[in-house]
Parts: structure tokens; C-alpha cells; sequence
């Protein structure tokens, strides 16, 4: 279960209360209560994702942060085109989970790359337009400083 006291990242916090004010009564916002004007500060590390009918995700934005610390530039493209088969069922099953609660999901994880490793911190938090059936995912990431891998 989320509790949004776990966000101890200030940024991903903020970004957090963001969202939660904007759903005001509702059990989230809709992609149009969504301002980009009011976080300019975080551009860079925020992704829309759309949740499509048949289970696979879409990314409609992908923050030039995250695209340039991966590597791969998703926007326009569907998770079943990920780059990197064997990470496509791990991200599908964390998508799922705000997607099909409608509850958003925080976590820190670990990016490894050239003998080097990032933590990173992730918030997903679900939209919809009709204010029951989540049709889209917004996602911030804080990227920390890379250290050696062990």
C-alpha cells in the first residue's frame, strides 16, 4: 500500500503534493489538470506514459533526463519495443501496479552501467479522465550520483 510519507526525496515529494492537490476529491487527476507551467523545474525528469488497452504502455513524453541516462529515447514508442528485451516484463509488472490500483507507486532502485552504479528514486502516479480507469502514467525520477559498482 503507498503512503506517501515514505518519499523522503524532497524533489519527488513536491512533485507528489503536486499531484495530490490537483486531484482535489478524486482518486486522481486527469492528464488536463496537469500544467507543466507549475513544475519547469522538473521537465527534464518527468515522463507521460500512456496506459493502452491491450495491456502495453506508450510513451507519449520522455523526460530528456531519463531518455539521456538510459540511453534509449522512448517517446512515440511502446514498451514491447523496449531496446532491451529482458527488462520489458520487470517495467511492465512496476507500470501495472498504479495503472491497475490507481494508487501511485515511489521507489528507489538501482541503475548499473560500466562499472558503475546510480541509485535513483521513481514516483509513478496514475491519471485519468474520467476519474476511475487510469489512461495514463506520470513519471518523475531523481537520479543521483553515479559510484563504483561492487
Amino acid at each position: 500500500m503507498f503512503d506517501p510519507a515514505t518519499i523522503a526525496n524532497a524533489r519527488l515529494r513536491r512533485f507528489y503534493d503536486y499531484w495530490d492537490a490537483r486531484r482535489g476529491i478524486r482518486a486522481m487527476p486527469a492528464r488536463i489538470d496537469i500544467d507543466p507551467l507549475d513544475f519547469v523545474w522538473a521537465l527534464g525528469d518527468v515522463s507521460l506514459i500512456d496506459v493502452l488497452p491491450d495491456g502495453d504502455f506508450r510513451w507519449r513524453l520522455d523526460g530528456s533526463n531519463s531518455s539521456a541516462f538510459f540511453g534509449t529515447e522512448m517517446q512515440g514508442r511502446r514498451l514491447s519495443e523496449y531496446p532491451h528485451p529482458q527488462f520489458i516484463e520487470p517495467m511492465r509488472a512496476i507500470l501495472r501496479g498504479p495503472a491497475e490500483s490507481g494508487r501511485p507507486a515511489f521507489m528507489t532502485r538501482v541503475y548499473a552501467k560500466d562499472a558503475r552504479r546510480w541509485n535513483y528514486d521513481s514516483l509513478l502516479l496514475p491519471l485519468s479522465a474520467d476519474g476511475q480507469t487510469v489512461d495514463m502514467l506520470i513519471q518523475i525520477l531523481d537520479i543521483g550520483r553515479p559510484h563504483a559498482a561492487k
